[in-house]
């Protein structure tokens, strides 16, 4: 089984500014054959901090009309549990840059909340304090080392504990949640050049794919049966027409698809 090991969301929170980010100085989307994408063990890792460091050449945006403080609540579903980990870091990310100091705070807590039931937290516990308290000093650039510290040392300790199938799903997670912000932003100002942002059927290929090997224990319910027909229907709509862009149909679709599943996944 290929286990993509990203938190993909970054690349397409990096563009949730919508079309005025649009520049020769950003990613335009993922490109699997990038350079600055580390491969591991035929597994992609996006670098996170790269992507956003192009964010701060942007200027001001409305980043906190991108934060939704959802509630988290948790079950014994540690499948869910992971993809719910995911979100959570990529809200976090979004958090950041909206210098939400509450929200950060937030987050750093649900981190550790959810690290607990994926038998992680006594690897955790330091990157959350560190979360908490860079948040209360609003020191940014070192609470978004940490929020990429902490995804890395989930994912190192999940490989540790033999629990790469709960990896596949975190990664999966934080690409959701990037993808539905972004795209929530593009169906209310849409252009056709920002549009290119969300013209990611490969990796949408390589996220469902990895998803359907995974054991069928590790993803049993109806909440694992919409996650995959929505990568499914995710794949066909991420895909530019004639004239190189997505229609703004699609990006409606994407954006409806992707929050609708978000909310199951918090809703559980």
């Amino acid at each position: 089984m290929k286990i993509v090991y990203a938190t993909t969301s970054l690349l397409a929170v990096f563009a949730v500014a919508a079309p005025q980010i649009f520049s020769q100085d950003a990613p335009a989307k993922l490109n699997l054959n990038d350079p600055n994408l580390v491969f591991v063990e035929e597994s992609v890792i996006p670098i996170p901090l790269e992507i956003f460091s192009s964010l701060d050449k942007l200027g001001a945006r409305d980043w906190s009309g991108q934060i939704v403080n959802r509630e988290v609540s948790l079950d014994t579903n540690r499948s869910r549990t992971a993809m719910l980990f995911g979100l959570v870091v990529s809200e976090g990310f979004i958090a950041v840059q909206a210098e939400d100091k509450e929200g950060v705070r937030r987050i750093g807590r649900e981190v550790l909340r959810l690290a607990q039931p994926l038998n992680v937290s006594d690897k955790v516990e330091s990157h959350a304090n560190a979360i908490v308290n860079g948040a209360g000093q609003e020191d940014w650039e070192a609470v978004r080392k940490e929020l990429d510290r902490t995804r890395q040392t989930v994912i190192n300790q999940m490989k540790e504990n033999r629990d790469g199938d709960l990896v596949a799903l975190v990664s999966l997670g934080g690409w959701l949640g990037g993808t539905e912000a972004l795209s929530a932003v593009l169906k209310d100002d849409y252009s056709p050049e920002a549009s290119d942002l969300l013209n990611q059927p490969e990796l949408v290929k390589r996220l469902k794919t990895d998803f359907n090997e995974l054991p069928r224990r590790a993803r049993r319910g109806n909440l694992f049966n919409q996650v995959s027909n929505t990568l499914k229907h995710l794949e066909s709509l991420m895909k530019s027409g004639s004239d190189g862009a997505i229609s703004k149909g699609n990006v409606i679709e994407i954006s409806l698809a992707t929050k609708n599943l978000v909310n199951a996944i918090y809703g559980g």
